[in-house]
């Protein structure tokens, strides 16, 4: 006769989703895994499967949150003030801790099933900084006539080198970047 599962399974795949983000994949062991959710050996294997799986419950949870965090790029208002309020919640959200989502892509960008989520992750966050292109194009926000796509591009590219360079840079210094990132604006 099993048992009846305690313990808050969301709760566990946060508490290893901090784990993962802060020590990678390969550098998170089954004992770290523990002692962050509180759970054996044996909950874990048995809610979860396996280590792997674990992984990319974690990367689906991290990927919802970040739902969060590019809803600004959808909101009401001049781009500039947009764009400036998602890198300026970009900043805080790595501070001092690299994305895990960019980690994945350093990490674990070899097996099938991280790539497919990583490369959602991109066009999810491509698809959001064009709409909001889009918009200021037509409202006469940019300057000259920028390719709205390869803009995008650039954005998330400047989105992942921010997550990067949040962990060992100041404030001023993450915030030079957005400056002249955002040098395509009126």
């Amino acid at each position: 006769m099993s048992r009846n599962k305690t313990f808050n399974i969301d709760d566990a795949i946060e508490q290893a989703m901090h784990v993962f983000r802060g020590k990678g994949y390969e550098g998170t062991s089954m004992q770290d895994l523990v002692d962050a959710t509180g759970l054996s050996r044996s909950s874990i294997y048995e809610t979860f499967g396996s280590k792997k799986d674990l992984y990319l419950v974690s990367l689906d949870r991290y990927e919802d949150q970040a739902h969060d965090l590019t809803s600004v790029l959808y909101g009401t208002g001049p781009a500039k003030e947009l764009l400036l309020a998602f890198f300026d919640r970009l900043i805080v959200h790595n501070m001092p801790q690299s994305c895990l989502m960019v980690n994945a892509s350093l990490e674990m960008c070899d097996h099938p099933e991280v790539n497919g989520r990583i490369k959602a992750n991109v066009a999810r966050n491509e698809r959001a900084f064009y709409q909001l292109l889009t918009r200021a194009a037509s409202n006469g926000e940019l300057k000259g006539n920028p390719d709205l796509r390869a803009l995008s591009q650039f954005l998330v590219n400047t989105m992942q080198g921010i997550t990067v360079t949040a962990v060992t840079a100041d404030r001023q210094a993450l915030d030079n970047i957005v400056a002249i990132a955002l040098h395509f604006l009126r």
